[in-house]
């Protein structure tokens, strides 16, 4: 027969392990009450009887057997219930005095025997232990106690466990249920929004009971998780449709261009125009592609192999004088200012790319008569790379958009470019575990960038963007 679901659970059997470990300790704990408490009334009773026994044999050998017996009858006119017994035999085993049936059978202790003495459960004898003197010649002195109360004890103590122990089983499986029954419903509203999800309701979330629990933990964890997966997945879906929008341009244009000179070129010059034009519109969409494969595997986190000790001071005075006539040619003014820096762990031609796209995106979106300032400063945490220029700058609701794949301020896309410089540079700093905040220069573009001379740099790389109004973040993936 099948178990209730209840009883299969993995609480209610946590809970009955706890049971059964608390019952086994309270069982050691009655047994070990039960030795101290029966060793210690043994113990007494026993001292007792012993030095009754001893003061009544002084007796017996400074006065004799009448003053010992004198003794003992005085000794019985206060008697009460569960007093002393007291026997006195002679020589030939005749009861001189008590109640006891027979002689012991040595000196010492002895185990017995005896009549009730209104104590006893009826129909019962009194349970005695015994201690024997041999009086000389004249017999023996017995003195003896009533065991029994002894055992009575031990059996009010195992009594009274058993039934502490019953109750708090009793409890304790209760407890276990109702703390099952309430885990259990628990885990099933986590899985029915689990369900839920992989029925397609992805903005679905694990419910909070705001108490920080294991289970509120591992909610929390999962609805995060989700919400990667969630951003993942919208990701995806907007770099396919970006992708999709971004080559059918030139593939449309390479097409055109092919088809124009299938059905118009005269000449081979014509046709070889016609070649190189499509080619040029070929190799656009390579370098797309190469882009996205190069991020790709920037994200992937393999090329911290190639992780180096890096002079970014260096990097950015080789780079600022092979792009300087590139700017001059495009109506820009590029400066370069640099302040010795620790170095930094870092793959070099990744940051020679960072700093060259940086570069390039001011030339090209920063209009001619321009200034771009590339500088290398210091701070407490590592050096810190600001590439600036005083341009149109970028919008502060459009920062954060400018770093996600494919994405264009120009919604038209006339002009060249694919949107994937920034979202590069992201990549590349996010390895490097630098940050990375777009400010506004007032006016312009101010880029920096954040390293950090730890040699992992494990760090999260993080966006910011911020004004004279407001900042925010962006948390890139890591």
């Amino acid at each position: 027969m099948r178990q209730p679901r209840l009883f299969r659970s993995a609480s209610f059997k946590l809970a009955a392990l706890y049971v059964i470990l608390f019952a086994v300790s309270v069982t050691v704990l009655a047994a070990v009450v039960y030795v101290i408490s029966t060793t210690a009334l043994d113990r007494q009773t026993r001292l007792r009887i012993y030095s009754e026994a001893k003061e009544l044999a002084v007796d017996y050998d400074t006065g004799g057997m009448h003053k010992m017996l004198a003794d003992i009858r005085a000794r019985q006119l206060g008697r009460l219930v569960g007093g002393l017994d007291y026997t006195v035999f002679d020589r030939r085993g005749a009861r001189i005095y008590g109640t006891l049936p027979h002689p012991p059978n040595h000196p010492g202790w002895n185990r017995m025997q005896g009549p009730p003495d209104g104590d006893e459960a009826p129909g019962h004898l009194e349970q005695l232990v015994v201690y024997a003197i041999p009086l000389g010649h004249d017999g023996w002195l017995m003195v003896g106690d009533d065991i029994g109360k002894v055992q009575r004890v031990g059996r009010l103590i195992m009594t009274t466990f058993g039934w502490a122990l019953l109750v708090m089983l009793t409890l304790a499986v209760v407890g276990g249920m109702a703390l099952s029954a309430a885990f259990l419903g628990r885990i099933d509203s986590i899985t029915r929004t689990a369900e839920a999800i992989i029925g397609g309701d992805i903005r679905r979330r694990m419910p909070l009971r705001g108490i920080d629990d294991d289970i509120d933990r591992l909610s929390t964890t999962l609805n995060r998780m989700l919400d990667r997966i969630s951003g993942l997945m919208e990701t995806l879906h907007q770099v396919s449709s970006d992708i999709a929008h971004d080559l059918r341009t030139p593939l449309s244009r390479m097409r055109h261009i092919l088809d124009e000179a299938r059905h118009s070129a005269q000449t081979t010059d014509e046709y070889a125009q016609a070649i190189d034009r499509a080619l040029q519109q070929n190799d656009a969409i390579l370098e797309t592609f190469a882009a996205i494969l190069r991020i790709a595997q920037i994200e992937s986190g393999s090329r911290r192999a190639n992780f180096q000790a890096v002079d970014l001071c260096q990097l950015a005075q080789s780079i600022s004088q092979t792009y300087g006539p590139v700017a001059e040619d495009a109506g820009c003014h590029l400066t370069v200012q640099t302040v010795p820096t620790s170095a930094f762990q870092g793959d070099r031609e990744l940051l020679t790319q960072m700093l060259v796209n940086l570069i390039e995106n001011a030339i090209c979106h920063a209009g001619t008569g321009t200034t771009i300032a590339v500088s290398v400063t210091h701070s407490t945490q590592g050096p810190v790379l600001r590439v600036a220029d005083n341009g149109p700058g970028i919008p502060e609701n459009e920062r954060q958009a400018v770093l996600r794949r494919f994405y264009r301020l120009e919604r038209s896309r006339t002009t060249p470019g694919s949107g994937l410089g920034l979202s590069l540079v992201a990549a590349i700093v996010e390895l490097h575990g630098a940050d990375l905040t777009l400010e506004d220069n007032r006016p312009g573009l101010s880029v920096i960038v954040q390293f950090h001379a730890l040699a992992d740099n494990t760090q999260v790389s993080r966006f910011r963007s911020s004004s004279s109004n407001g900042s925010g973040t962006l948390e890139l993936a890591t």
